[in-house]
């Protein structure tokens, strides 16, 4: 039984699930055939240990991404098993944005484009690439972020908005540059010194800078009202939150501007 080898294959997709608990997924995969769904067929054929414990990827010259709870080859990383979450509400995803983009000093407007874009706000969204949830994590980043679960609204949009922060400041505030690190790499864009010349990157930037063009709009059309409870014992009334550090935000008031 040890030795037992089970093959799904779909057109010129091959899964592989093997003792000791080994997948090989070409990156290849079309729609969204995801990391996280090869983990739950595998919970269900009983070839996959899905109780919590180490999980580590790596990716061979053919582009094909392997994971294994038993690291035999010296090439794998250590990553996170995501774990399911609960649905959410796209208030509380509004909420945790604002929450982040606070923190970090970006945009709300801006996370929502990179969002919208990335994910649809789709919590449980994987590429064909591996990304993971909201703002399409690759596994790697979120372990670099700390992200333990990429599917955990909250995590992934922390995670999202600390490395676009970081991707702004490292290229001095160039939107343009930072959203074109945040698709094809920071490496990438250093190489080149500029946007590097891959289509699916141009397309991305002007996606994004549309819907934030958009969400701007959005947003100053709309009069929300914070009771802002201030350290020092203010009480403020604003409709720019943000701009307050380290206080208690109660939302008052909402109302369409004429």
């Amino acid at each position: 039984m040890n030795n037992q080898e089970i093959a799904f294959q779909k057109e010129a997709s091959v899964y592989e699930f093997k003792r000791p608990t080994l997948l090989g997924v070409p990156t290849g995969l079309g729609g969204v055939a995801s990391f996280a769904a090869v983990l739950v067929l595998g919970c269900l054929i009983g070839r996959t240990d899905c109780a919590a414990g180490d999980v580590y990827q790596f990716i061979d010259s053919a582009g094909v991404v392997h994971f294994s709870n038993v690291p035999v080859d010296p090439r794998y990383r250590q990553i996170r098993v995501p774990v399911p979450v609960a649905p959410v509400r796209l208030e509380d995803i509004h909420e945790t944005i604002l929450s982040a983009a606070r923190r970090y000093r970006v945009d709300p407007a801006l996370v929502k484009a990179v969002i919208k874009v990335e994910s649809d706000f789709d919590p449980h969204a994987v590429s064909d690439a591996g990304a993971m949830g909201l703002m399409q994590l690759m596994p790697a980043t979120a372990s670099t972020l700390d992200v333990q679960n990429p599917f955990n609204p909250a995590e992934n949009i922390s995670g999202g908005v600390k490395h676009l922060s970081y991707l702004l400041g490292r290229f001095n505030g160039d939107l343009t540059l930072a959203l074109a690190a945040y698709h094809a790499g920071e490496k990438t864009v250093t190489h080149y010194n500029q946007v590097p010349p891959i289509e699916k990157t141009h397309r991305y930037i002007q996606k994004v800078l549309a819907a934030y063009k958009t969400y701007r709009g959005k947003e100053s059309a709309r009069k929300s009202i914070y009771k802002v409870l201030s350290p020092d014992g203010r009480v403020i009334y604003t409709n720019v939150p943000e701009q307050y550090q380290d206080t208690r935000r109660y939302r008052v008031a909402y109302t369409q501007a004429p």
